[in-house]
């Protein structure tokens, strides 16, 4: 007996809701059983994941891959629509992940049937339904299409009330499966830093070089984070460095920082790492796990900037800098001082300098986005090589001419003129030209 023949046999409903941390690690508790419930003997596309955007599709992808193994189920996740319906017309795809827009397009261009969909999950929905119309619109479309006995899963990090709005349009007696963080635990302060899941391994390297610590413990979260970030750390040349480690949660007292290399799971964890005194704690996360990580540490929470964008903006301020003084070192015109000297009564000269500078900005700035957008347009196309601009005339559209109905030309052109043509006859002249005379 199938897995949802059994839960519907004892009466249970198939819709649940997961009120679960927002982190890669409760993926297989809510993701595990739909994907056990796929049977590749069945075809079709019996899974269904909807996620906040490619990236989290494609983390979605390497937790299923996780789980399964090389032989197991696959989750397709859709970067690119354009390239999910190439692909998925040459092989049959059982389970699918992606953001709400790509699966209604994919919908709407027939290359995704949910005809054969067993299970449908939401993750996670309080990030899905933030107001966004076009995902909104999708995700009623894709609800739209499910069958009527398909199982919903929606997970969420907390129940709001749009979230109870969704479950109760279309979760027909869910069942609310929530597992409460912990949080007796002291108050944490922690530093975070953002990136995006595909960059994360580069915002480590440049964390480390910023800091250069002494000592370092990078807290992973599973063994695939933890054997890449020991080949970075190989490659960056900490091999026989004993002071910069890479540990699932054991970390040295003193430890000089310590690194979370993505989201912590829950405070308890963040307070393990502050017991060993480090001089910091720093996460790196992805933008929208930011808010879970100020509700899981409850103290203080600030960003860390790296020295790379700082270091540009001053840059290009000393360059700012260095500009004016070549223009104040070459004179300023009188009829600048006289134009600005009445603003003097009111404000100070840093603050009219400000002000001149702020309009130099905007006005550069207006001028490097119409020169982007006239670099950006199609060339024009070439104007007909004609003085008057005339469409050049097609020979073979003429009809053909019949030589032998030409009118004649030369002298037979001319018609023969008859005597009723040539007018009354004028009187002969006489010898020399002259007329005669009337001898009457």
């Amino acid at each position: 007996m199938e897995p949802e023949e059994r839960e519907a046999a004892t009466g249970r409903s198939l819709n649940v809701v997961h009120i679960l941390p927002q982190s890669m690690d409760s993926v297989p508790r809510f993701l595990l059983g739909p994907l056990e419930r796929v049977d590749p003997a069945a075809g079709g596309t019996q899974l269904i994941v909807v996620t906040e955007d490619a990236e989290s599709a494609v983390a979605m992808a390497e937790a299923a891959l996780t789980m399964t193994g090389p032989g197991g189920i696959e989750l397709f996740p859709v970067t690119s629509p354009r390239r999910a319906a190439r692909l998925m017309q040459g092989r049959p795809v059982l389970a699918i992940a992606g953001a709400p827009t790509d699966l209604a397009e994919l919908i709407r261009g027939s290359q995704l049937k949910l005809s054969d969909a067993r299970t449908l999950v939401v993750a996670w929905a309080d990030n899905l339904l933030e107001g966004d119309p076009d995902a909104n619109a999708a995700i009623e479309l894709v609800m739209t299409e499910l069958p009527k006995d398909a199982a919903r899963v929606v997970v969420t990090a907390h129940a709001d009330a749009r979230v109870d709005g969704f479950v109760e349009r279309y979760l027909r007696r869910a069942r609310r499966m929530e597992e409460a963080e912990i949080l007796e635990a002291e108050p944490v302060s922690i530093q975070y830093t953002t990136a995006s899941a595909a960059s994360r391994l580069l915002t480590l390297r440049r964390l480390l070089d910023d800091l250069d610590p002494p000592s370092a413990a990078i807290v992973v979260g599973n063994g695939e984070d933890q054997a890449a970030v020991s080949k970075l750390l190989r490659t960056l040349g900490y091999s026989g460095e004993s002071n910069v480690t890479v540990t699932p949660g054991d970390i040295a007292p003193h430890t000089h920082a310590v690194i979370f290399y993505g989201l912590p799971p829950a405070r308890q964890r963040i307070a393990a790492a502050a017991a060993a005194n480090p001089v910091m704690t720093i996460a790196v996360v992805l933008p929208r796990e930011v808010t879970h990580l100020r509700r899981i540490a409850g103290g203080e929470v600030k960003p860390l900037s790296l020295s790379g964008a700082a270091k540009t903006a001053r840059e290009r301020e000393r360059s700012l800098r260095r500009e004016l003084s070549a223009v104040l070192e070459s004179g300023v015109p009188a009829r600048e001082i006289l134009a600005l000297e009445p603003l003097l009564d009111s404000h100070d000269g840093i603050e009219i300098a400000a002000a001149a500078l702020r309009l130099l900005e905007r006005e550069r700035s207006t001028r490097k986005s119409v020169e982007s957008s006239i670099a950006s347009a199609p060339p024009r196309p070439a104007p007909p090589r004609f003085a008057d601009n005339r469409p050049p005339r097609d020979r073979d559209s003429r009809p053909p001419r019949d030589r032998d109905s030409r009118p004649p030309r030369g002298r037979d052109a001319r018609p023969p003129r008859g005597r009723e043509e040539r007018g009354p006859a004028r009187p002969r002249s006489g010898p020399g030209g002259r007329p005669p005379r009337d001898r009457s």
